[in-house]
């Protein structure tokens, strides 16, 4: 319960700041608050789900519709801490997962708004996944091209992906003062699917890339959208490969 519970919270919370960041309004100088009249939240109108319930899903002083996508934030929030918590092995992993995972919630629904991802999140999702699976000396054996499995492939895939990144985090580095600061779609796509192989593996990696594909299919074909957001995509995909992960776990 008090997995659910601290889940909920943070996905209120992280919902709030990226709905803060879409409206380009103070991320953490201000306490929760209504979007229309800018009334300031009580404690008791931040309780996970029961003051969406007991508001009747509307502001206590505007009556205004509360979004419903911050109800879904909080039984989604629920959900990663469930997941990282039977994934996990320690609790630094549990933090780290859920970070991750929350990130890449904020990143989907930045997403659908704008077709475009905020820089700073993408490589903020990208050091998390490599502090997940940081070992000592795996720097070491690269900076030595030690290690590296044989085949004319697997070295070209890695030096291209390596200098793809390399220019992408340059770039994001010499513009990081400016006001720049979406990526484009494709490159974010690539960054993520590359924190992703990170954590899981190449083979894991592809196979999620391509469920998440494969669940775009019916809105091209049904609502026959040129433009997708493909980012909620693969973190369905994700979701899902990591539920069988702890599914199967449980069966071994």
């Amino acid at each position: 319960m008090f997995l659910i519970i601290s889940g909920a919270s943070l996905g209120s919370f992280f919902m709030s700041i990226t709905q803060r960041f879409c409206e380009n309004r103070p991320l953490f100088s201000l306490r929760s608050y209504c979007f229309y009249c800018k009334n300031k939240l009580r404690i008791w109108e931040l309780l996970p789900f029961l003051s969406y319930l007991f508001l009747k899903a509307r502001c206590r002083i505007c009556k205004e519709k509360i979004p419903i996508c911050i109800f879904l934030a909080e039984i989604l929030g629920s959900i990663f801490t469930l997941i990282s918590y039977f994934y996990s092995q320690n609790l630094q992993e549990f933090i780290i997962l859920t970070l991750f995972l929350f990130v890449f919630f904020m990143l989907s629904y930045i997403d659908v708004k704008f077709r475009a991802v905020p820089q700073i999140l993408l490589w903020f999702m990208f050091f998390l996944a490599f502090i997940f699976m940081f070992k000592s000396n795996e720097i070491l054996y690269f900076l030595m091209f030690e290690e590296f499995k044989n085949g004319f492939l697997i070295h070209a895939f890695s030096f291209a992906g390596f200098l793809f990144l390399l220019k992408n985090f340059t770039a994001y580095i010499r513009n990081f003062k400016s006001k720049k600061i979406q990526e484009n779609l494709g490159d974010a796509d690539i960054i993520v699917c590359s924190s992703i192989a990170g954590i899981f593996g190449f083979k894991e990696s592809f196979i999620i890339l391509f469920c998440g594909a494969l669940l775009t299919l019916p809105f091209f074909i049904f609502y026959q959208r040129k433009e997708l957001a493909f980012l909620p995509f693969i973190n369905t995909a994700f979701i899902g490969y990591l539920i069988f992960l702890i599914f199967n776990q449980e069966l071994i």
